[in-house]
């Protein structure tokens, strides 16, 4: 057993987060691998690709895998490189090419219902790539498929709808207002997820947007024997409307608690109104009453370009003064200008019975090279401290 850890990448203006438990399962939420990261002249963007194959897992000793992907929602700089990170179809097929290539395989998709009718018209070339993997793992649990719950048909889908292309998949479908406690397959005793989003009117309504139906959702540790030793929020693009209607439905007051939040859209004004800055300069009570909720310690992290104090949104300027002032500076991370701007590194967070450690950045395990895919995949390695 070792500690939790929690690491958030630099992928310029989009999220990519990796949970690692105590028993090693490794949950990656969201992806934005771009050329631009595997290009060894340019240091600005991390290699997560790289990274995943150089300190990630390996099935049977040789297929790289990650134990679940959470897609948030099918935005581009969601889900972008889905489609060259990771390997898609039957997972008895997966090939000697895939192999070279450092395709992933994913044990257990987790996503929204959101990226399907009457929602799918604009999806992006990765999002395709996603809704494509995920009907077909959709359509051998439906047909009960022997196989089904092998490590590479495995998947969970968040939140309700009346999309008649769900019906006969309760079985893997959770719902706002209740935890998770099995990942890909295994049940955790000293982890869970809690669902707070998407609602079913967001999913199912065709005037919605898609962040309005973005998962939210906060992940719970225990440590040690600590009970609930660390909270940390993700909630994709969600706005404004979303979390005070999370704020109103919340029962248990130890779901809106957090040591980790996730500022929503890379920093963005819409977290505090839907409004743009220039008409609406007051943010929304219930979303500064949720950023109070941080425990004691409480660190932000904007997963985003550089703030600067100009018109951009995201990130936003204004945004991120109201999270400083909330968790002071030295508390408010930027993926992008962790250690510097010119090489941004892995932000990494161990999670102790006394809640999380911030680790201090190294280039030791950095990947900044593409030709570490090749030297990842041709040696077995495990997830190691860097």
């Amino acid at each position: 057993m070792r500690d939790p850890k929690i690491t958030y990448f630099a992928v310029g203006n989009g999220d990519c987060s990796l949970i690692a438990l105590s028993d090693n399962t490794q949950i990656l939420i969201d992806c934005n691998s771009t050329e631009s990261s595997r290009d060894d002249d340019d240091e600005s963007r991390y290699d997560v690709h790289s990274h995943l194959l150089k300190y990630g897992k390996k099935l049977d000793g040789e297929i790289p895998h990650i134990d679940a992907f959470i897609l948030t929602h099918a935005d581009q700089d969601h889900c972008r490189g889905f489609e060259t990170m990771f390997y898609a179809g039957d997972p008895a097929s997966y090939s000697d090419k895939d192999l070279k290539a450092g395709r992933l395989l994913i044990d257990e998709l987790w996503f929204t219902p959101r990226i399907f009718s009457p929602h799918d018209k604009d999806l992006c070339v990765s999002a395709e790539a996603f809704r494509k993997e995920a009907t077909r793992r959709m359509e051998i649990h439906k047909a009960r498929a022997p196989g089904r719950d092998s490590p590479g048909n495995r998947l969970r889908i968040i939140g309700y709808t009346n999309n008649p292309e769900r019906k006969g998949l309760d079985h893997v479908t959770s719902v706002p207002g209740t935890y998770v406690h099995v990942v890909d397959g295994k049940l955790k005793t000293d982890f869970c997820f809690f669902v707070h989003a998407p609602f079913k009117l967001e999913t199912d309504a065709a005037w919605s947007e898609r962040n309005d139906t973005s998962l939210v959702l906060q992940a719970r540790f225990d440590v040690e024997g600590m009970a609930d030793a660390a909270f940390a929020m993700f909630g994709g693009d969600a706005g404004a409307t979303i979390f005070e209607k999370i704020l109103e439905r919340s029962e248990d007051e130890t779901t809106l608690q957090w040591d980790l939040f996730m500022a929503p859209h890379h920093c963005s004004w819409t977290y505090f109104s839907e409004e743009p800055y220039k008409d609406n300069k007051v943010p929304a009570e219930s979303s500064l009453e949720i950023i109070s909720r941080g425990r004691e310690g409480a660190r932000i992290v904007a997963s985003c370009k550089p703030i600067r104090d100009d018109d951009d949104n995201p990130p936003h300027w204004a945004a991120a003064e109201l999270y400083r002032s909330k968790v002071g500076n030295d508390r408010f991370h930027v993926t992008s200008e962790t250690p510097t701007e010119k090489r941004p590194l892995p932000l990494e967070f161990s999670i102790s019975a006394n809640g999380p450690v911030l680790e201090e950045a190294s280039a030791t395990g950095a990947i900044a090279s593409s030709a570490a895919v090749k030297a990842a995949v041709s040696t077995p390695q495990t997830y190691g401290k860097h």
